[in-house]
């Protein structure tokens, strides 16, 4: 497989269709098409959440394809978010095997429902001055994000004078920099609206979550986790999690508007178990952007939500220690030949003795 002579330095929460539209860019190629083929290795495909073909990339790039995989799923996709609310497979033997058995948990309607690119115009503006390069933040890309973490600004999807989207399917993202079809500019002078303080606080946890990498759990200390803390904070119906209680709470601090904009299915008025720890392979059945939100309101932060994660895994490990191996019963035969070797052991010893 044929490598590449250069890929962009990654900036700071930069997307990799950011990092492949600059490659682009940088390369001179005259099509996309070709610029899909030095990547990837084939003709254009969509560019999703973590594209299909990365492996290809990974390869491609100098270093070791595993390690450079780890990498870009790491700093340039929204993987790490996802991390702690996939569950755990089957461990594989090899690291690398693990990683592909994670990034395979992932949910295929997160990519399809959450393919939108959205951008903060003030973040245009500081990264123009602060790198020399708008790009394409990673953090804003997470599903459910509405707001920019940093600015507070609402993000936009597309083109504010006439509504062309700036996400293409099977096609490059475009240079921040570069004029619409119809004139627009994200540079230019433009008013600004601000999101709501409960899609800010939404983002800046959210961007917290994906700069602490969280590892991969198992989906039983996720539950437990979310069951200990609705029961600190009173949401209990018996012996079990009050969900009722607890998705009222969330409704009353976030409004049914503002939980529209985060939660795909709730726009769509499918709020029947909306609060729901059923499992489908070995995940709890809910969306990334409605795990993040009860997260926020349960734990508050990230690092309270971190700490509890870790102080839950290890009752859980606590709970089931590693059992004993049976000891192997020797033949008869063996038993005999032991018992002679110990019986004449003794004789010498004796008779040294005397």
């Amino acid at each position: 497989m044929s490598s590449i002579l250069f890929f962009p330095m990654s900036m700071p929460d930069e997307t990799l269709l950011s990092r492949i539209t600059r490659y682009h860019f940088l390369s001179g190629n005259k099509t996309e098409a070709e610029t899909f083929r030095d990547l990837f290795g084939v003709a254009p495909f969509q560019l999703s959440i973590i594209p299909k073909q990365l492996e290809n990339l990974a390869s491609r790039l100098p270093g070791v394809k595993e390690s450079n995989l780890a990498e870009l799923l790491e700093i340039n996709t929204t993987f790490p978010a996802y991390k702690p609310f996939i569950g755990l497979s089957k461990e594989p033997s090899k690291e690398f095997d693990k990683v592909l058995s994670d990034v395979a948990r992932v949910p295929r309607r997160e990519g399809t429902r959450n393919s939108r690119a959205k951008i903060c115009l003030a973040c245009v503006q500081a990264d123009l001055i602060e790198c020399g390069y708008a790009y394409w933040h990673r953090a804003h890309h997470v599903p459910g994000v509405t707001a920019c973490w940093r600015h507070g600004e609402e993000l936009l999807q597309s083109c504010p004078n006439c509504s062309h989207p700036f996400y293409r399917k099977n096609r490059l993202l475009p240079g921040l920099t570069d004029d619409c079809a119809c004139g627009w500019n994200a540079v230019k002078p433009a008013n600004r609206s601000l999101a709501s303080n409960e899609e800010r606080e939404f983002a800046v946890f959210v961007n917290d979550i994906l700069q602490r990498n969280l590892p991969s759990i198992d989906y039983t200390v996720l539950a437990a986790c979310y069951r200990r803390q609705a029961k600190k904070q009173g949401f209990v119906h018996g012996n079990l999690i009050g969900t009722a209680k607890l998705f009222s709470s969330i409704r009353d601090k976030f409004s049914d508007k503002i939980i529209s904009k985060i939660d795909l299915a709730y726009a769509a008025g499918i709020r029947s178990q909306w609060i729901r720890l059923s499992t489908t392979r070995g995940q709890i059945d809910m969306p990334l952007a409605r795990h993040l939100l009860i997260s926020l309101h349960l734990f508050g932060c990230a690092e309270k939500f971190e700490k509890c994660l870790a102080e839950e895994s290890l009752l859980a490990s606590s709970a089931n220690p590693t059992v004993r191996l049976k000891e192997k019963t020797l033949p008869e035969h063996k038993k005999k030949a032991y018992r002679e070797k110990i019986s004449m052991l003794l004789g010498v010893v004796l008779e040294n003795g005397k």
